[in-house]
């Protein structure tokens, strides 16, 4: 059965309106599979591409698509990773082979053909530095991706620091991964549609919530958190073993990254998150963390209580020099508070 078939029976069972564009994009990876697993490819060894990149607006079923592909391709050497903890497992193994990326590499290929990444998206500058020899080296060893992003190859880390060290990796990606542009029909953002309940984010205020939490700590005993990441240790008073009150500046106006939140992430399951401002240029790098506490938190399924000087679709407000992945995170953040409402 094809993975067109597939998503069709995926359709009727969840009663969706089949999308020609998913289709398109379904056909396009299982193409590119039945081509490098062909005759002349085992002759020839890997031929180009050595698998897909899926980007598109927000809420469009990228990662619904690279998810179905990767549950029926006949592969078992085969793993999913969001893209922050794939880069947090290179950085380790990377410390482990004292900065080697060939040994990295050969390591990941000794357990992979296959590897699914989603929400590619390079805001960090440990991970913009490598990317280029990273991934050569990656597909060099023969190994396999599929990813989804909310940014076109050519508009990765747009402004970043030392973007000309990044720039590099542009073409690599380009040259080993076919690009698929995933739009959906009517510019359907899917994400949204389950939260046609909610008309608008509603704005909480400091004194609820604060309320709430007390109410949470009544059950569970106030004890603080502290995380060790990398020999470092981080502490946030205002917590129990699972629940976590947070001030903006005190968690993404420091020197705090991906490994911090996941953390975090893996730890609580429910955040309060107070006195987020409208975020500006003049913010741009406390935005960018914003943007990664949110990816760890929505990825480990983790409650979110937001107090913030907007909703999500008015947070961040410099137009003439846009964050493309807050779209993403204004999207997550308005379904996190749907998901609250229930």
């Amino acid at each position: 059965m094809s993975l067109s078939e597939i998503y069709l029976q995926d359709c009727e069972r969840q009663g969706w309106q089949p999308d020609v564009n998913h289709q398109l994009a379904l056909q396009q990876l299982e193409k590119i599979f039945e081509t490098s697993q062909g005759f002349l490819a085992k002759i020839f060894k890997s031929p180009k591409p050595l698998g897909g990149y899926i980007w598109g607006e927000v809420g469009r079923g990228k990662t619904y698509i690279m998810d179905l592909f990767f549950n029926h391709i006949a592969l078992n050497r085969k793993v999913r990773y969001h893209f922050t903890d794939f880069m947090q497992l290179v950085h380790q193994q990377l410390f482990d082979h004292k900065g080697d990326l060939i040994k990295t590499a050969k390591a990941l290929r000794q357990a992979y053909d296959l590897i699914c990444l989603d929400e590619f998206q390079v805001t960090e500058i440990a991970d913009a530095m490598i990317l280029a020899r990273l991934f050569q080296t990656l597909f060099a060893q023969g190994i396999y991706f599929v990813t989804t992003s909310n940014t076109a190859p050519d508009d990765l880390y747009q402004g970043g620091l030392h973007h000309d060290r990044f720039a590099p990796f542009i073409p690599i990606l380009k040259t080993n991964l076919e690009i698929i542009h995933l739009d959906s029909q009517n510019n359907i953002d899917y994400r949204r549609l389950d939260a046609q309940g909610v008309h608008h984010f509603k704005p909480e205020t400091y004194a609820h919530l604060r309320d709430r939490f007390i109410q949470q700590l009544d059950k569970e005993d106030k004890i603080g958190l502290t995380f060790v990441i990398h020999q470092r240790s981080i502490h946030f008073p205002e917590a129990s073993q699972t629940t976590l009150w947070v001030d903006f500046k005190d968690i993404c106006e420091v020197a705090y990254g991906a490994a911090e939140y996941q953390a975090i992430a893996k730890q609580v399951k429910e955040v309060f998150l107070v006195n987020v401002p409208l975020l500006t240029a003049e913010h741009r790098d406390s935005a960018h963390r914003f943007i990664t506490l949110i990816d760890c938190l929505y990825d480990e399924g983790v409650q979110l209580h937001l107090h913030a000087a907007d909703a999500p679709d008015r947070l961040y407000q410099d137009h003439k020099h846009p964050l493309l992945p807050f779209e993403r995170t204004a999207s997550r953040l308005v379904q996190m508070e749907a998901q609250n409402l229930r």
